[in-house]
């Protein structure tokens, strides 16, 4: 049987514009009926290796748990599996740098007693070889964390944004020369001082904890000062002519264990600055909602 091509024509145009309209019509409703009010929260936190934790009701999730969450938007969800691998692939990097950083110093401390250019020079090209993979994992981790961080900002606007009633805060983090900075977004323009000033004032708990961020911050910066100096003392040592001399100084290992001293805690303040931030900017935007991990 022949279809006349004016049904032919009609029927095309319906799937082809109508249908569509309607798909996305119905894809509108769902967001504006807000269906995922029963979704929870997920907040993240950075643990001592720098790897990505997520919590829900102050209760540890797994990745994957995540990602189920976030199947309502499943581009977001693949960017988030992928950037968690790429945070633990980094830390995975940076760990293996570290232990021949640390090998490296164990061999030059137990050879102290006959410390020789060949010592030296083994030790400094071990050193090297550590640090670069150190180099290389460190920011693959940074740069996981911060990307996971923004799509989880985004998730938790997308489930709860008909409840907030006040600006959303969202925060993220850069490097500067004395360690790192740490930028709280209001939408997305970068908040000013006197606002979150003001912030603190209205909200005690989100001062609270943006108190103890601020502390660590300030210590970092510090630790990035004494650090910065402690490199430069270092890098002119190996650079000058007693490098080249039968007797090699004493001071290289202490300098070398003092580096090493300042980083691990240089990070352990930063990684506290940027949890204390997220625990501030979760209280300010879900209040009671959010369980402090």
């Amino acid at each position: 049987m022949k279809i006349p091509f004016r049904i032919f024509v009609l029927t095309f145009l319906f799937f082809v514009f109508i249908q569509p309209g309607q798909v996305f019509g119905q894809a509108a409703n769902f967001f504006s009926e807000n269906r995922y009010a029963d979704y929870p929260v997920i907040s993240l936190k950075e643990n001592f290796l720098g790897n990505p934790v997520y919590f829900v009701g102050g209760d540890k999730i797994k990745a994957s748990e995540v990602r189920a969450y976030m199947e309502i938007m499943p581009g977001d969800a693949n960017d988030f599996m992928k950037n968690h691998t790429k945070a633990m692939t980094g830390t995975g990097l940076l760990l293996g740098g570290q232990v021949v950083v640390w090998g490296a110093l164990g061999y030059a401390i137990a050879n102290r007693d006959n410390l020789n250019n060949q010592i030296v020079r083994n030790w400094i090209i071990a050193t090297t070889i550590g640090g670069i993979g150190a180099g290389a994992g460190r920011p693959m981790n940074r740069d996981g964390v911060r990307r996971i961080n923004t799509l989880l900002n985004k998730h938790n606007y997308l489930i709860r944004q008909d409840d907030i009633t006040k600006p959303y805060l969202s925060m993220d983090f850069r490097n500067n020369h004395l360690g790192e900075k740490i930028d709280i977004y209001d939408g997305p323009n970068l908040l000013t001082k006197s606002r979150l000033n003001q912030y603190m004032l209205e909200f005690p708990e989100f001062a609270e904890y943006m108190r103890k961020s601020q502390r660590n911050q300030n210590w970092s910066s510090a630790l990035g000062i004494v650090g910065l100096a402690s490199t430069v003392v270092f890098v002119g040592y190996i650079l000058t002519p007693q490098i080249q001399s039968s007797t090699p100084s004493n001071i290289l290992l202490p300098l070398t264990m003092a580096n090493i001293g300042l980083s691990i805690s240089g990070g352990i303040v930063r990684r506290a600055a940027r949890n204390h931030t997220r625990q501030a900017l979760m209280k300010f935007n879900f209040g009671d909602e959010f369980v402090s991990y």
